[in-house]
């Protein structure tokens, strides 16, 4: 027994001497999947027949519990939706072991889902009644246990029909928001058809509604604002500023020079759903059509808005815009930044607490098959190598990444599906140490260095060196470029010069 624990001792101790503790050898680093949810990360539900069936949308309640939504039955049926414990179980206190489908008169899908300070839960999208009116917003509000809110709307659903033009028309929720006064904000495009080539067919729509599901007459002209600017317009993501002032974001294209132009579109309203006209140019603000960039969801980051998107090329771009509704030249190259190192777009996108952007990613594979990727980069939209591997974390078995988010302990909810099954992973947060190069640098810049790159400092050990100058380091334990879990230290060997 003395000899066992004599051989422990070494072992730890020999662990220690390598700049790894045995408590650091087991713990999870940022970006990995998260084994205390679900199977090993992720958790499955089979949709029966459904092909291509993904979550759409996720959100956490206050309580922790998380919800799903997406289509039911290929969305010829209505919605799905799902809650889950913290540990990714169905809760079985919601709707029928955890799930709720809720069926509409005519095809339905879900694409955005909120949580309301009571409790109650808020899912948007699209019904297709058929007809000259070929899709319409659609809601339902469910009471905390998965059913239906009567006192909402008219059983709990609610309908609009975006006024048009003319017709047919089509209109469909892509984005939603709770506003503080109880008011629920539903955002996405409405169009339609005409036999003029050159006139603009689809804008983005607004709807404001009160908190029993009537349209808000106090918003825009009878509860909806619709705008149209710089060609055809496809909402993807709003999100609610501090001030009250609502931030619209997607795609413009139109033709231009024979070809078919596309730049990422954002509109910036008052709460009353005015334009605010101080905001780009007269409310609206676009990329330049010769980038030929796609547009896509956006989120808000230290006071100004950055917007998702894909190059003519397919690789992922990022754009900055300050709170006026410029480009930020701060951020990237004038504003924008390209992920070249993947290729494929944008589908969601979420800021930490701390600044840094979280992007979920549609990427081409060989063979032409898709799988989903998250990225991570700094404030400044660099990739970070904080996370998963240089900021880059694929999902696996060839997944979609269809929706993102984060929980209150920096944890990442990640949406997607394959084939017949919708999925949610949960990836560790946080911030990887990951080993600077310190080697000929003085005690004071690596031990700066080490806490830039989330490290600590460790031992000091001091040697005799011909190479390196007297005060500088000569190595390190773990080695450059080596990840460990955030706070990690980092043993150093410092040069104490030639022996007099």
């Amino acid at each position: 027994m003395k000899r066992f624990a004599i051989l422990v001792f070494l072992a730890i101790l020999a662990l220690s001497l390598l700049g790894v503790s045995s408590a650091a050898s087991d713990t999870p680093l940022a970006g990995d999947l998260d084994s205390s949810f679900g199977a090993g990360g992720v958790v499955a539900h089979s949709v029966g027949a459904a092909e291509n069936s993904r979550v759409e949308a996720i959100a956490v309640q206050q309580d922790g519990k998380i919800v799903a939504t997406g289509d039911s039955n290929r969305g010829e049926d209505g919605f799905l939706l799902a809650r889950y414990l913290r540990d990714g179980s169905p809760d079985p206190s919601f709707g029928n072991g955890g799930y709720v489908e809720t069926h509409f008169p005519d095809a339905a899908s879900a694409d955005a889902v909120a949580v309301q300070p009571d409790g109650k839960i808020v899912v948007a999208g699209s019904e297709t009644p058929g007809g000259d009116i070929r899709s319409v917003f659609a809601l339902a509000r469910y009471s905390p246990d998965g059913s239906l809110d009567t006192s909402f709307g008219t059983g709990g659903i609610t309908t609009t029909a975006i006024p048009e033009q003319s017709s047919p028309s089509s209109a469909g929720a892509e984005a939603l928001a709770i506003l503080p006064g109880g008011e629920i904000l539903a955002g996405g495009s409405a169009g339609f058809e005409t036999d003029a080539i050159t006139l603009p067919t689809s804008f983005f729509a607004l709807v404001r509604y009160k908190p029993d599901g009537s349209v808000d007459p106090t918003f825009g002209q009878s509860g909806i604002v619709q705008t149209r600017f710089d060609g055809n317009l496809g909402l993807w993501g709003i999100a609610v500023r501090p001030d009250g002032k609502i931030v619209a974001a997607g795609t413009a294209s139109g033709p231009g020079h024979g070809l078919t132009y596309h730049r990422m579109a954002l509109a910036l309203y008052k709460p009353d759903g005015a334009l605010d006209t101080a905001f780009g140019h007269l409310g609206t603000a676009a990329s330049s059509a010769t980038l030929n960039y796609d547009g896509g969801p956006s989120t808000l980051q230290d006071g100004g808005i950055v917007v998702a998107g894909e190059t003519h090329n397919g690789f992922p771009v990022l754009a900055r815009y300050t709170a006026g509704g410029r480009l930020d030249p701060t951020f990237g190259k004038e504003g924008f930044r390209k992920i070249t190192r993947l290729h494929g777009g944008s589908t969601a996108i979420r800021t930490q607490t701390d600044g840094k952007i979280l992007v979920g990613l549609r990427v081409a594979r060989s063979g032409g098959a898709e799988a989903g990727v998250i990225v991570r980069l700094t404030r400044n939209g660099r990739l970070d190598p904080s996370f998963g591997r240089g900021g880059i974390v694929p999902l696996s078995r060839g997944l979609l990444t269809t929706a993102l988010t984060t929980q209150a302990d920096g944890k990442i909810l990640v949406g997607g599906g394959s084939g017949d099954s919708w999925t949610v992973d949960r990836f560790i947060g946080g911030n990887n140490c990951v080993v600077p190069d310190l080697r000929g640098k003085t005690v004071s810049k690596a031990r700066a260095l080490l806490k830039t790159s989330y490290c600590r400092t460790g031992r000091i050990a001091k040697r005799l060196s011909r190479k390196v100058t007297r005060g500088r380091v000569i190595s390190t334990t773990p080695l450059l470029g080596d990840r460990r879990p955030g706070g990690a230290k980092i043993d150093l060997v410092v040069s104490k010069g030639l022996r007099p």
